[in-house]
C-alpha cells in the first residue's frame, strides 16, 4: 500500500485494482442512468471485478448489466422505516459482508450520510465520493478528492465525471458500446410469445403509460393516437406498458377504449424488470412518459421518445444519440400532432437504429421546445 492510502490522503491508484464496489440507491431512472459510468468503469479496470450496491428493488437491472459482475441489494427503506433492533442487526450484517469482500476501491454515488460511512467501513484502500451540493458530506470518508456535482449536467454526464475524477482517467466516449443491458434469449423469447402475439416479420412500437406523479402523464386518449398512427401508418402493433398499481392499469384500459384500430394493441401491466426491459428491447420504438422506465430504451439500443412537462429533462432526458424529448409547461400542451411528427422523423422502416448512439455518447438527445 502507497504511503497517501495509509495517510488517508488522496492516492494515486498505482497499485492494481482488482475489485470495486459501486454504491447506488434511489429509484429505476436514477440507478438506470449510472450504468454508462460503470461501463467506462469497466473499460478503466478491465480485469477488476466489479459489483453493485443498490436497492431491492432496482437489483434486477444490474443483473442485466454485462459490466456487473455481482449486486448487494439492500433493503434500504425496510431498515430506514423497520423496527430499529432488526436495523441496527441489518446495518451491521450489511457493514460485515462489504468488509469481508476487501474491495480495493469503492465509489459512493450516491453520497448520504450512511453511504459515506459505508464507504469508510468498507476498509477499501481507495474510496471516492460524490459531493452533492444540498447533501451532508464527510470527508473523513473518503481518501480521494470528491467530485462536485454541477446540477447543469446530465445525471448520466455527473456519474460519468465521478468515475473521470479517479487518477489515471483517460477520455473516454460510449459512442460505440452498443446494448448496456443483456436479457437472456430465453426471456425475450418467452415475453414475445406470451405478449406481442404476433409474426416476427411484424413491427411493434412500445409505449409507457404509467408514471408515479399525474403532472407526467400525459393523456390515454393521445397515446391512443399514436397507437393508431402506427398500425395505419407502419402496420405496427402497439404494446401498452403500464405499471402495477390498479391505477396504473386503469390508464392502460383508457388508452384502449380511445384506439381505433384496437386489434393492434396489447396492454401489459406489471412486468418486473427483466421483462419489461425484453418487452421494449424487442419494439423499434419507445415513447413514454418521464418515468424510470423510459430510461431502458436507450439502454436496449432502442429509439426512445419521451414527454416531459415541467420537470428537468436537461438532467432526465432520454440519452441515445438519436433518442428525442418534447416538454411543455405542463404535460397537457404537448400535442398529439407534435410526438406524432417526431415519431415519423425517428421511424426506419427497417427496424435498424442508423447512426445513433448510446447512454453517454458525446451526442446527446434533440430537445423540442
Amino acid at each position: 500500500m502507497n504511503a497517501a492510502a495509509r495517510s488517508g490522503v488522496p492516492g494515486t491508484l498505482l497499485e492494481p485494482v482488482s475489485s470495486i464496489l459501486a454504491i447506488r440507491f434511489a429509484r429505476l431512472g436514477d440507478v438506470a442512468l449510472l450504468l454508462p459510468a460503470l461501463v467506462r468503469l469497466r473499460a478503466m479496470y478491465p480485469r477488476a471485478r466489479l459489483a453493485l450496491m443498490t436497492g431491492t428493488p432496482c437489483a434486477d437491472l444490474g443483473r442485466l448489466c454485462p459490466q456487473v459482475d455481482d449486486v448487494i441489494a439492500v433493503d434500504r427503506l425496510g431498515m430506514r422505516d423497520g423496527a430499529r433492533v432488526r436495523a441496527v442487526r441489518d446495518i451491521l450484517s450489511l457493514v460485515r459482508r462489504v468488509r469481508s469482500r476487501r474491495f480495493d476501491l469503492v465509489i459512493d454515488f450516491h453520497s448520504f450520510r450512511e453511504t459515506n460511512l459505508l464507504a469508510w467501513l468498507s476498509g477499501a484502500r481507495f474510496r471516492i465520493g460524490l459531493k452533492r451540493s444540498d447533501r451532508a458530506y464527510l470527508p473523513f470518508c473518503f481518501n480521494q478528492e470528491p467530485v462536485l456535482e454541477d446540477k447543469s449536467l446530465h445525471v448520466s454526464e455527473m456519474f460519468s465525471r465521478v468515475v473521470g475524477g479517479l487518477p489515471g482517467a483517460v477520455p473516454w466516449s460510449l459512442a460505440s458500446a452498443g446494448r448496456l443491458l443483456a436479457v437472456p434469449a430465453g426471456l425475450a423469447e418467452e415475453v414475445r410469445r406470451r405478449h406481442f402475439r404476433t409474426p416476427p416479420k411484424v413491427p411493434v412500437v412500445a409505449v409507457y403509460v404509467g408514471a408515479s406523479v399525474e403532472s407526467r402523464r400525459w393523456e390515454p386518449s393521445r397515446f391512443a393516437s399514436v397507437a393508431d398512427h402506427a398500425a395505419s401508418q407502419w402496420g405496427a402493433t402497439t404494446l401498452i406498458l403500464t405499471g402495477k398499481t390498479p391505477e396504473e392499469e386503469a390508464i392502460g384500459r383508457r388508452v384502449v377504449e380511445s384506439v381505433a384500430a384496437r386489434g393492434r394493441v396489447r396492454v401489459v401491466a406489471g412486468l418486473g424488470i427483466a421483462e419489461l426491459a425484453a418487452a421494449i428491447g424487442l419494439s423499434r420504438l419507445l415513447v413514454s412518459n418521464d418515468t424510470g422506465p423510459m430510461h431502458l430504451g436507450p439502454l436496449m439500443g432502442v429509439p426512445t421518445l419521451g414527454v416531459f412537462s415541467r420537470s428537468l429533462p436537461d438532467h432526465y432526458r432520454p440519452i441515445g444519440a438519436g433518442d428525442r424529448y418534447i416538454r411543455k409547461d405542463t404535460i397537457h400542451d404537448v400535442t398529439a400532432d407534435e410526438v406524432i411528427q417526431t415519431m415519423d422523423e425517428m421511424w426506419r422502416p427497417d427496424g435498424s437504429s442508423g447512426a445513433r448512439g448510446v447512454p453517454g455518447a458525446d451526442r446527446l438527445s434533440r430537445s423540442i421546445r
